[in-house]
C-alpha cells in the first residue's frame, strides 16, 4: 500500500447495507464519486467523506440519546465513539499532509455539529521549474581568478568536498 492512498481495506459506507445517505457530505458542493471509483483523488476524497459521514452519524446518535432521555453513561459512550473518530479522521489527515492534501468542512447552518460539505484541496504540480544547469551547485571561491586560462584546460580533475573545504 502506498501511503498516500486509502488502505487496501478500506470500504465505502455507501456500500453498506446500513448506510444513510442522509449524513453523506457533499464533495467540492456536488455528489461525491461513485463507489468503487479507481481515480486516485476521487478515492481519498472518499475516504474523508467517509470519516465525516461516521461523525456525523455518531453526533445524530447522540442528539437522539439527548432527547430521549438517556443515561450519562449511554451519553459518554457515544461521546467516546465520536472522539474515536475524530482521532481516526486527524490521523487520516496527518498521512495525507505530505502531500498537501486536505478537506475542509463546512458546517450546517441550523445543525452546528454536522457536516454538509467538504472542500478538497488538490496538490499541485509545481509550476515553476528552475532553469536547467548542468551543475548542482554553485561556489564563490576565492581566488580562482587569479589562476591561469591555460591552468583551467586538460584533463577533468575530481573535487572532493569535506567539512566545507574544497580540494582541487
Amino acid at each position: 500500500m502506498h501511503p498516500f492512498e486509502p488502505p487496501v481495506d478500506f470500504v465505502d459506507p455507501r456500500v453498506c447495507p446500513d448506510f444513510d445517505p442522509r449524513h453523506w457530505p457533499l464533495c467540492d458542493g456536488r455528489p461525491a464519486a461513485p463507489p468503487g471509483t479507481t481515480e486516485l483523488h476521487e478515492r481519498r476524497c472518499i475516504e474523508f467523506l467517509a470519516a465525516f459521514y461516521r461523525i456525523n452519524v455518531l453526533s445524530d446518535r447522540l442528539l437522539a440519546a439527548q432527547l430521549a432521555g438517556a443515561t450519562d453513561s449511554a451519553l459518554k459512550s457515544i461521546r467516546d465513539e465520536i472522539a474515536a473518530a475524530t482521532v481516526a479522521l486527524e490521523t487520516m489527515e496527518d498521512r495525507y499532509a505530505p502531500i498537501g492534501f486536505f478537506g475542509e468542512p463546512v458546517m450546517d447552518e441550523q445543525k452546528k455539529m454536522r457536516y454538509n460539505d467538504i472542500v478538497f484541496v488538490r496538490p499541485e504540480i509545481p509550476r515553476v521549474y528552475p532553469k536547467a544547469s548542468a551543475l548542482s551547485s554553485h561556489f564563490a571561491i576565492p581566488g580562482l581568478d587569479e589562476i591561469p586560462e591555460s591552468e583551467l584546460r586538460g584533463p577533468v580533475k575530481i573535487v572532493r568536498f569535506g567539512h566545507g573545504k574544497v580540494d582541487l
